[in-house]
């Protein structure tokens, strides 16, 4: 069985969310006491269920932290236009930042003519680069909240559909298997280089794919179990941790 950090196990959504908001807030605030005086924790979170469900049941909270400290950015991104229902960046910022005052939201570029990219998925792909290195350089997120897909994707790394050795610390996804088909992500190498990640799963739908990333599978057939490792925050409920194999 693969080796994580925290492997804790709630009785279903509400208790999950509980348990992980709890637990990353808290998180969230000591490292804004460990940063330096005046600068951003680098926070990165997923669309799903991160940004619908457990960020929103957060609300009652968001005073709890700083956010003039907190700097937050999405691991992918639907490539539609401005205003879409499918766009992560909305759902999050609708659903919890709006309320959190001061935070910096980084959002990457729109399917729209006047966006960065003018419209087309590559150009926009490496214009979201070029400010990804004027703000981060050759780093990765302080810290990423993220769930995954039934599948085991991450971001927007699907099984077979992306090289994940690829070094761009952005990539441009032109054939997802789930709509819409053009996305924007940040690469594997930039999530084994994030120091925290919190995975946060429910769902009998997610049972198989995270039985078997805990039994050791390969990132190529799971990219989930790219990302589990002795620093890897993990939080189900129990019927997604139903076939876990536990000692």
């Amino acid at each position: 069985m693969v080796c994580v950090h925290t492997l804790e196990v709630l009785p279903g959504v509400k208790a999950l969310n509980e348990a992980v908001g709890r637990a990353f807030l808290a998180r969230l605030r000591a490292l804004i006491d460990e940063a330096e005086v005046g600068s951003r924790v680098d926070l990165a979170i997923s669309g799903g269920a991160v940004a619908t469900s457990l960020l929103p049941s957060l609300l009652p909270r968001v005073g709890d932290v700083d956010w003039s400290r907190v700097r937050v950015w999405l691991v992918d991104e639907r490539f539609v236009p401005a205003g879409h229902a499918d766009r992560n960046d909305d759902q999050a910022w609708e659903g919890f930042f709006h309320a959190a005052s001061g935070v910096e939201l980084v959002r990457m570029p729109t399917s729209d003519a006047s966006a960065p990219g003018g419209g087309c998925l590559d150009a926009a792909t490496s214009a979201f680069e070029a400010t990804w290195t004027e703000l981060m350089g050759t780093g990765s997120f302080d810290i990423a909240l993220i769930g995954m897909g039934p599948d085991g994707h991450i971001c927007s790394l699907f099984p077979g559909r992306v090289d994940l050795e690829e070094p761009s610390p952005i990539l441009a996804i032109h054939n997802s298997p789930k709509p819409p088909p053009e996305r924007i992500t940040v690469s594997m190498p930039v999530m084994r280089a994030c120091p925290e990640v919190w995975l946060t799963t429910a769902g009998e739908g997610k049972a198989e794919a995270v039985g078997r990333a805990f039994a050791g599978a390969s990132p190529l057939d799971l990219p989930v179990a790219g990302i589990l490792g002795p620093s890897t925050r993990v939080y189900l409920d129990q019927a997604a941790a139903s076939q876990i194999n536990l000692p």
